[in-house]
């Protein structure tokens, strides 16, 4: 039985549904800026990494299947614009040539985070690191300063953690260690330093 709020969820973020994954009802949100060699258009996370995140998220603490996941540029271009406006313009390419969604713009991402109005929020690269700094800076000025690599931050109620490249890290052992190190920082139960 889907719920009241499960559709309205659905409804507001239907012109964004081929950027995302997961459950919608969810207090973690995952962003990815690039989409991985593993990605066909239109499959965001589903590439050996969403299962990595998915073991990853468990063994700290989240339940099963209970993240959303965000793939900020779906296609092979990098081209920028605001899906849900460009969806509204009458005749408005929302597509590459290539046929695959544009990238979201950083207005696209904070209205994505305000809908969806998850606890934590994790860059999962420096591609999606920068969209939310640049959707989120407006916010609260020292957010650029404190979202680096192996960090969290809190902006507007939220805790932001960024690691060095999720995807990237699952080919390298030393590298992969260090990206678990930092994605602790989104432990269910790790407490936030402000």
């Amino acid at each position: 039985m889907v719920s009241e709020l499960q559709k309205s969820l659905e409804a507001q973020l239907e012109p964004y549904a081929a950027y995302l994954a997961g459950t919608l009802l969810t207090s973690i949100l995952l962003v990815k800026g690039q989409a991985g060699p593993a990605e066909p258009m239109g499959m965001p996370f589903s590439g050996a990494d969403a299962q990595a995140l998915e073991k990853a998220l468990v063994a700290l603490g989240w339940p099963i299947n209970a993240w959303c996941g965000v793939l900020c540029a779906p296609g092979v271009s990098g081209r920028r614009g605001t899906a849900a406006n460009e969806r509204a313009s009458e005749g408005a390419s929302t597509v590459t040539s290539e046929g695959a969604p544009l990238a979201l713009s950083p207005n696209d991402l904070r209205l994505i985070c305000e809908i969806v109005d998850p606890l934590v929020v994790v860059a999962l690269d420096e591609q999606a690191r920068r969209l939310l700094i640049d959707a989120f800076i407006q916010a609260e000025s020292g957010f650029l300063a404190d979202f680096t690599p192996g960090a969290q931050t809190m902006v507007l109620g939220r805790r932001f953690v960024s690691v060095d490249g999720f995807e990237a890290a699952l080919d390298n052992a030393d590298t992969k260690q260090r990206v678990w190190a930092q994605l602790k920082h989104a432990a269910w139960s790790t407490p936030v330093n402000v």
